[in-house]
């Protein structure tokens, strides 16, 4: 998460989204085929509930237009579900003995806000109020190595899952729109320049 100051990486994307999606789709796609060779393997990306009311900036991708650090946040969040809910899809098309699955870490008190001093102070009241970091990790944690459903999102569950024991939890409508996941998958693919054969086409 950068703070109020726009920036981009050397490949000239928005930070934010540069980094927490696109590098994830990019990593990922490269590493599938030793993945797909390994019965049992696991894709987990961390989500937000910040993606519930995120709204991805179609045609400002860059930020050259406007430019919100939350908003921007919440919206590569969107993105991290919509990546792997069609990762999801295309793996079980293929036949391939990889799950994909995301979690999030509800409200927990991290160092995710540092480049803004009022959101480190923010985040330390939340570790007291809601999640430590170690109890941000549950969801990542019982996706990663605990029973899972292919396409399965796991964090909190209490207090509109914002904080409590880790089970599954419920993405909004626009993450499980299949239709943005394409358009997203499209997009990163061209973005990139990275694709996967056997996932490129259901």
């Amino acid at each position: 998460m950068q703070g109020p100051k726009r920036r981009h990486t050397t490949q000239g994307f928005e930070l934010t989204f540069g980094v927490n999606h696109l590098g994830c789709f990019a990593f990922t796609v490269l590493l599938l085929p030793k993945l797909a060779e390994t019965p049992g393997s696991r894709i987990v990306a961390t989500s937000s509930g910040l993606h519930r009311n995120a709204k991805i900036e179609w045609d400002d991708l860059a930020a050259q237009q406007r430019y919100q650090w939350m908003p921007r946040y919440a919206a590569s969040k969107l993105a991290n579900l919509l990546f792997i809910f069609e990762l999801d899809r295309r793996l079980r098309a293929a036949g391939l003995p990889v799950t994909a699955a995301a979690c999030h870490p509800g409200l927990a008190g991290t160092h995710l806000a540092r480049d803004s001093w009022w959101g480190d102070i923010a985040m330390s009241l939340i570790g007291l109020l809601f999640n430590t970091p170690a109890q941000g990790a549950w969801g990542a944690l019982q996706a990663a190595t605990g029973p899972v459903k292919p396409g399965g999102y796991y964090g909190p569950t209490k207090f509109s899952e914002l904080r409590g024991p880790s089970g599954e939890c419920t993405p909004s409508a626009d993450a499980r729109n299949p239709e943005l996941a394409r358009r997203l998958w499209d997009l990163s693919v061209r973005l990139t320049g990275i694709d996967a054969d056997s996932l490129s086409h259901t």
